[in-house]
């Protein structure tokens, strides 16, 4: 009988297994992961493509700061099912584990668009070290690696291959690169940069089939019917929850794992948080807010009520010499730009309705927090370092 059990250990388990601790020092506390390594930065696998490294330097916490605070571990191992009724955890091993209160910490799946082929050897879907160590492995003696996603995750990967020295090219299903994020002009902007780097760039092109000869992948074709060449294709089309463990146990599911804002279940000992949960009718995929998830999910079960609040929506984006920082809409109707240019940096905000909605920092980032006391919280231009820039 363990009187907290969590299951998964990604971000969200970890930090609920920290605030558990922290507010009860003599309860047992159980983390049951699926995965192989304890909690690693999942956030630095793009940049691992091309670097060498050790797994002890991308743990989130190293031993003995587990056994130190008699937190216990399970890895390799999946739950199948909960038994809510009497508070069993069924394990893929057979065995059963009792628990008091539990956590589903069961993260994400990458999303992989239904494309032909799609299951040929050489494509691959980067979300675990184990993903990333066999990516590495296949491409060590390829030349062409083609990327099909143009977000953030997606061209942070192009750069890693570019680094490791191979062709590398990106395919993007919208008009523009990181259209969540810039506006077209400065889409325009990044998307010369990298090919400037040698990156080759393909927007608004949907890729209909992967090309395969001799069960390997050889390059891909377009809807558009242009084929082009490649040795490995990297898939970063965004993520979907796991569910699939809540749904076997009975729980409310729609794209996640349905929670309050309490990060609690319609059954009052079973809590949800990270990528698989779904609070309204919102799932963010996000390190931070998956951190965030957890550690207030780990605050409640020991008895206390804090609630969650859907994060404020900024990126980060930096590939070589270029660094972008952008924040809240940079399009839509009834949107008005403001700009500045200062030494090749570019400094934009965005208005609706006389309301900051929007901003975004090219070249020099150091204003962010700026842009976002402007954007989220209302912040009067003039009260900011900001308001320099754009005298």
């Amino acid at each position: 009988m363990y009187d907290y059990l969590i299951i998964g250990n990604g971000i969200a388990g970890l930090s609920a297994t920290e605030e558990i601790r922290k507010k009860d020092s003599d309860a047992s506390i159980l983390i049951v992961s699926a995965e192989k390594p304890s909690t690693y930065w999942r956030t630095r696998l793009s940049d691992l493509i091309s670097k060498e490294f050790n797994e002890d330097d991308i743990y989130v916490k190293k031993q003995p700061w587990y056994s130190e605070r008699h937190i216990k571990e399970k890895l390799e191992t999946a739950v199948e099912k909960l038994d809510l009724d009497n508070n069993i955890a069924h394990l893929s091993t057979g065995d059963k584990i009792e628990y008091g209160k539990v956590l589903l910490a069961t993260g994400a799946r990458p999303f992989v668009p239904p494309i032909k082929n799609v299951e040929s050897q050489g494509v691959f879907a980067i979300r675990t070290i184990d993903d990333l160590m066999n990516f590495k492995a296949y491409v060590e003696d390829k030349d062409e690696v083609l990327v099909i996603g143009g977000g953030i995750l997606g061209l942070e990967a192009a750069y890693s291959a570019l680094l490791l020295g191979k062709k590398v090219t990106v395919i993007e299903s919208f008009d523009y690169l990181l259209s969540r994020q810039l506006d077209k002009e400065l889409s325009e902007k990044l998307e010369e940069n990298l090919n400037e780097m040698g990156i080759k760039t393909y927007t608004g092109k949907f890729t209909e089939e992967i090309l395969v000869e001799d069960g390997k992948v050889r390059g891909v074709k377009l809807s558009d019917g242009e084929e082009i060449p490649a040795d490995a294709i990297m898939i970063q089309a965004g993520v979907r929850s796991n569910i699939d463990l809540a749904k076997a146990s009975g729980l409310e599911v729609d794209r996640g794992i349905v929670v309050d804002d309490n990060l609690q279940s319609k059954k009052e000992n079973v809590f949800a948080a990270g990528d698989c949960a779904q609070i309204g009718d919102f799932t963010i995929g996000l390190w931070t807010s998956s951190q965030e998830m957890g550690r207030i999910a780990g605050h409640n079960m020991t008895g206390s009520d804090e609630h969650y609040q859907k994060p404020k929506p900024f990126s980060t984006l930096m590939i070589g010499d270029t660094k972008i920082f952008s924040a809240g809409m940079s399009s839509g109707e009834g949107i008005e730009e403001i700009k500045a240019e200062k030494d090749g940096n570019i400094y934009k905000l965005f208005k609706k309705e006389n309301q900051y909605v929007g901003g975004i920092l090219w070249g020099d980032i150091k204003y962010q927090n700026d842009v976002k006391d402007v954007v989220f919280f209302g912040k009067e231009l003039e009260e900011t370092k900001l308001d320099e820039v754009f005298k």
